[in-house]
Protein backbone atom coordinates (compact mmCIF):
# COMPACT_ATOMS: atom_id res chain seq x y z
CA UNK A 1 0.00 0.00 0.00
CA UNK A 2 1.20 3.32 -1.05
CA UNK A 3 2.26 6.11 1.61
CA UNK A 4 -1.05 8.38 0.80
CA UNK A 5 -3.39 5.26 0.44
CA UNK A 6 -2.51 4.33 3.90
CA UNK A 7 -2.77 8.51 5.24
CA UNK A 8 -5.77 8.18 3.50
CA UNK A 9 -7.18 4.79 4.86
CA UNK A 10 -5.90 6.47 8.12
CA UNK A 11 -8.18 9.54 7.84
CA UNK A 12 -11.27 7.78 7.08
CA UNK A 13 -10.78 5.42 10.16
CA UNK A 14 -10.27 8.29 12.10
CA UNK A 15 -13.26 9.99 11.31
CA UNK A 16 -15.13 7.21 11.79
CA UNK A 17 -13.98 6.64 14.91
CA UNK A 18 -14.60 9.96 16.10
CA UNK A 19 -18.19 9.97 14.65
CA UNK A 20 -18.48 6.42 15.72
CA UNK A 21 -22.51 5.71 17.02
CA UNK A 22 -23.38 5.36 20.51
CA UNK A 23 -26.24 2.94 20.43
CA UNK A 24 -25.04 0.45 23.27
CA UNK A 25 -24.65 1.95 27.22
CA UNK A 26 -21.24 3.00 26.67
CA UNK A 27 -20.55 2.05 30.69
CA UNK A 28 -20.64 -1.67 29.67
CA UNK A 29 -19.48 -2.06 25.79
CA UNK A 30 -16.54 -0.87 24.03
CA UNK A 31 -16.49 -0.15 20.19
CA UNK A 32 -14.11 -0.22 17.53
CA UNK A 33 -13.90 0.71 13.88
CA UNK A 34 -11.80 -1.45 11.75
CA UNK A 35 -11.47 -1.27 8.03
CA UNK A 36 -10.26 -3.08 5.17
CA UNK A 37 -8.51 -2.47 1.53
CA UNK A 38 -9.14 -4.90 -1.72
CA UNK A 39 -8.14 -4.86 -4.75
CA UNK A 40 -10.95 -4.88 -7.33
CA UNK A 41 -10.42 -6.95 -9.98
CA UNK A 42 -13.12 -7.36 -12.87
CA UNK A 43 -13.10 -10.38 -15.24
CA UNK A 44 -14.06 -8.10 -17.94
CA UNK A 45 -12.30 -4.61 -17.65
CA UNK A 46 -15.04 -3.13 -20.25
CA UNK A 47 -18.05 -4.22 -19.08
CA UNK A 48 -19.41 -1.88 -16.62
CA UNK A 49 -21.69 -5.11 -14.96
CA UNK A 50 -18.55 -6.80 -14.88
CA UNK A 51 -16.55 -3.85 -13.05
CA UNK A 52 -19.61 -3.33 -10.94
CA UNK A 53 -19.95 -7.03 -9.69
CA UNK A 54 -16.31 -6.90 -8.92
CA UNK A 55 -16.44 -4.00 -6.71
CA UNK A 56 -18.94 -5.32 -4.77
CA UNK A 57 -17.13 -8.90 -4.54
CA UNK A 58 -14.32 -6.95 -2.90
CA UNK A 59 -16.83 -5.03 -0.36
CA UNK A 60 -17.97 -8.62 0.78
CA UNK A 61 -14.47 -9.98 0.84
CA UNK A 62 -13.74 -6.97 3.10
CA UNK A 63 -16.22 -7.61 6.03
CA UNK A 64 -14.63 -10.13 8.21
CA UNK A 65 -11.20 -8.43 7.81
CA UNK A 66 -12.54 -5.44 8.70
CA UNK A 67 -14.72 -6.85 11.73
CA UNK A 68 -11.08 -8.76 12.79
CA UNK A 69 -9.56 -5.14 12.43
CA UNK A 70 -12.09 -3.83 14.32
CA UNK A 71 -11.48 -6.66 17.19
CA UNK A 72 -7.80 -5.70 17.53
CA UNK A 73 -8.95 -2.06 18.34
CA UNK A 74 -11.18 -3.16 20.78
CA UNK A 75 -9.05 -5.35 22.52
CA UNK A 76 -6.75 -2.31 22.84
CA UNK A 77 -9.54 -0.30 24.29
CA UNK A 78 -10.64 -2.60 26.56
CA UNK A 79 -7.64 -3.99 28.26
CA UNK A 80 -6.79 0.10 28.30
CA UNK A 81 -9.88 0.63 30.52
CA UNK A 82 -9.25 -2.28 32.72
CA UNK A 83 -12.47 -4.01 30.93
CA UNK A 84 -12.71 -7.44 29.43
CA UNK A 85 -13.99 -8.03 26.11
CA UNK A 86 -17.32 -9.74 25.59
CA UNK A 87 -19.28 -10.88 22.67
CA UNK A 88 -20.14 -8.53 19.69
CA UNK A 89 -23.91 -6.95 20.45
CA UNK A 90 -23.52 -4.34 17.05
CA UNK A 91 -22.08 -4.05 13.81
CA UNK A 92 -22.35 -0.92 11.21
CA UNK A 93 -21.50 -0.37 7.85
CA UNK A 94 -19.76 3.37 8.31
CA UNK A 95 -20.68 4.77 4.78
CA UNK A 96 -17.94 6.59 3.46
CA UNK A 97 -20.27 8.19 0.65
CA UNK A 98 -17.82 7.04 -2.13
CA UNK A 99 -14.41 8.40 -0.48
CA UNK A 100 -11.30 5.97 -1.05
CA UNK A 101 -13.55 3.85 -4.01
CA UNK A 102 -16.21 2.92 -1.30
CA UNK A 103 -19.69 2.21 -1.57
CA UNK A 104 -21.95 3.82 -4.00
CA UNK A 105 -18.38 4.86 -5.89
CA UNK A 106 -18.73 8.26 -8.23
CA UNK A 107 -17.34 7.30 -11.27
CA UNK A 108 -17.01 10.15 -14.40
CA UNK A 109 -20.59 8.61 -15.45
CA UNK A 110 -22.85 8.21 -12.33
CA UNK A 111 -22.87 6.02 -8.80
CA UNK A 112 -21.61 1.87 -10.10
CA UNK A 113 -21.71 3.40 -13.74
CA UNK A 114 -17.78 2.43 -14.73
CA UNK A 115 -17.87 2.84 -18.72
CA UNK A 116 -19.62 5.28 -20.70
CA UNK A 117 -18.97 7.66 -23.81
CA UNK A 118 -16.18 10.29 -23.14
CA UNK A 119 -14.50 13.32 -25.51
CA UNK A 120 -11.27 12.77 -26.24
CA UNK A 121 -9.10 16.38 -27.61
CA UNK A 122 -8.41 15.83 -31.37
CA UNK A 123 -4.84 17.88 -31.51
CA UNK A 124 -2.61 18.89 -34.40
CA UNK A 125 0.61 20.43 -34.65
CA UNK A 126 0.38 23.82 -35.63
CA UNK A 127 3.22 26.09 -35.84
CA UNK A 128 5.34 23.23 -33.51
CA UNK A 129 2.77 23.57 -31.04
CA UNK A 130 0.07 21.24 -30.42
CA UNK A 131 -4.06 22.59 -30.83
CA UNK A 132 -7.16 21.40 -30.00
CA UNK A 133 -8.65 21.08 -33.78
CA UNK A 134 -11.88 19.67 -32.35
CA UNK A 135 -13.28 16.25 -30.22
CA UNK A 136 -14.29 12.94 -30.66
CA UNK A 137 -16.37 10.50 -28.21
CA UNK A 138 -14.82 7.08 -27.01
CA UNK A 139 -16.29 4.30 -25.13
CA UNK A 140 -14.37 4.31 -21.78
CA UNK A 141 -14.36 2.11 -18.82
CA UNK A 142 -13.13 3.20 -15.23
CA UNK A 143 -11.95 0.42 -12.74
CA UNK A 144 -11.66 1.79 -9.43
CA UNK A 145 -7.87 0.22 -8.40
CA UNK A 146 -9.56 -0.53 -4.18
CA UNK A 147 -12.42 -0.75 -2.63
CA UNK A 148 -12.59 0.05 1.36
CA UNK A 149 -14.91 -1.48 3.60
CA UNK A 150 -15.11 0.61 7.69
CA UNK A 151 -17.40 -1.31 9.95
CA UNK A 152 -18.14 -0.08 13.55
CA UNK A 153 -18.40 -3.36 15.72
CA UNK A 154 -19.53 -2.92 19.58
CA UNK A 155 -18.47 -5.58 22.25
CA UNK A 156 -20.17 -6.14 25.67
CA UNK A 157 -17.32 -5.48 28.52
CA UNK A 158 -16.76 -6.38 32.04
Amino acid sequence: MSPRSLALVSVVVAALTAAAPATADQSQSVTATGSAQLKVAPKDRKSSSSIAAAVEAARQAGIPAAIKDAHGYAVKYAKAAGLTLGAIQSVSDASNNGFAFGPGFYGPFGPNQYCGTVRRPILKVVAGKKKVVGTKKVHRCFVPPYVVTVLTVTYAAT
